[in-house]
């Protein structure tokens, strides 16, 4: 197990630094002139002189690999820069919208996996009845249908028409469900259909079929045995799941006005605030890889067989 932990320490360092290469990269070949930007944002008409001042003053005018030497040290230091537009320190800012961000994330977890594992259980319960084929169905036309045309049907139906929810903001316990949802369908489409699938593969087992056979209940033979042959590829699901919802957080919490790190990433993009487009693009990416890194090593610890890969 130790030398599985140190070969994944060591694959995780060179994965953390190409990623650090290519947010560095993608962001600062961008179309347009940051400096340029911030002195039209500034009411200044934008001179070859002003904007070769300001380059020289933001570090833009040194060669692109000293660049991102100065930006990478300045991350193992803790430093993600100073925001453009406001000149205030860029980790205090996602700092400060990351708890938003954790909470819509961690109510769209919970979403996905409870209804997930609920219809999933409910469709191999009943493999041929109406209600699981329409499940089936309602999974399919989920999961081709981006989160932001879930978001507005959701927004018109029950916040416009209903009046039950608010349409966006983060006032009150309620303003989380409808994000929350658009958010959690998603991720529920994707893990219903994998598990679904290893639970149909479960019940085929000679074991499984075996304590029916003794005369174990249906839904016990499920609960107990089945799903729990289904759940390491869940887990490793259910990770993937949720890394993707810290990234599709950007969607959602511009559309529901939701104030994460989502929304001052588009602000960012929008503004060409590089260093904040920078740090979000980064911490995104780096929280992914933890988390699935995080997953195998769990999975390792639990399944030799893994450790053996």
């Amino acid at each position: 197990m130790t030398a599985t932990v140190l070969r994944r320490a060591a694959e995780l360092l060179l994965v953390l630094l190409g990623l650090s290469v290519l947010v560095f990269l993608l962001t600062s070949l961008a179309p347009g002139d940051p400096a340029e930007e911030i002195l039209r944002r500034g009411g200044i008409q934008p001179t070859a002189r002003s904007v070769a001042a300001l380059r020289a003053e933001l570090g833009l005018d040194q060669p692109l690999f000293t660049q991102y030497l100065r930006w990478l040290l300045a991350l193992l230091r803790g430093d993600f820069g100073h925001s453009y537009t406001d000149r205030s320190p860029v980790a205090a800012e996602i700092l400060s919208r990351v708890p938003a961000t954790l909470r819509l994330a961690g109510a769209a977890a919970a979403v996905a996996v409870v209804l997930a594992v609920l219809a999933s259980v409910r469709a191999a319960f009943r493999p041929g009845a109406l209600d699981s084929r329409a499940i089936a169905l309602v999974t399919v036309a989920i999961a081709g249908v981006p989160p932001y045309i879930v978001g507005i049907l959701l927004i018109s139906v029950v916040a416009v028409g209903l009046r039950a929810l608010p349409t966006g903001g983060a006032d009150g316990p309620g303003a989380v469900v409808l994000p929350a949802l658009t958010l959690g369908l998603a991720g529920a489409a994707t893990l219903l259909r994998l598990l679904r699938a290893d639970l149909a593969r479960a019940l085929r087992l000679p074991f499984v079929r075996l304590a029916a056979a003794k005369g174990l209940r249906p839904r016990r033979a499920i609960m107990v045995h089945a799903l729990r042959v289904a759940a390491p590829n869940a887990i490793t699901a259910a990770s993937t799941v949720l890394a993707e919802l810290l990234a599709g957080a950007v969607v959602v919490e511009t559309l529901f006005s939701w104030p994460g790190v989502g929304q001052l990433a588009v602000s960012a993009i929008r503004q060409r605030d590089l260093p904040v487009v920078q740090a979000y693009v980064l911490v995104t990416a780096v929280t992914t890889v933890l988390v699935l890194a995080l997953v195998e090593l769990c999975l390792a610890a639990a399944d030799p067989r893994v450790r053996r890969r």
